[in-house]
């Protein structure tokens, strides 16, 4: 028997303010986001982000 999978996309997006610009979630505000799926279950699979400033995508996968 093969093993069925559910997927889901979360998109992380970039803030600015002030005169400090930043180009990346904080390191804290993505193990966050990590932390939460993994303990719903979540595997990463993949993180893409295509130029600065553009929100980072994370697609993740679990077990049906």
């Amino acid at each position: 028997m093969t093993a069925t999978w559910e997927y889901k996309v979360v998109t992380l997006k970039h803030c600015g303010g002030g005169l400090k610009f930043v180009l990346t979630p904080t390191d804290d505000e993505a193990i966050g986001e990590l932390n939460r799926e993994g303990a719903l279950g979540w595997e990463l699979v993949s993180a893409i982000c295509v130029g600065p400033g553009q929100p980072t995508v994370l697609y993740f996968k679990r077990p049906r």
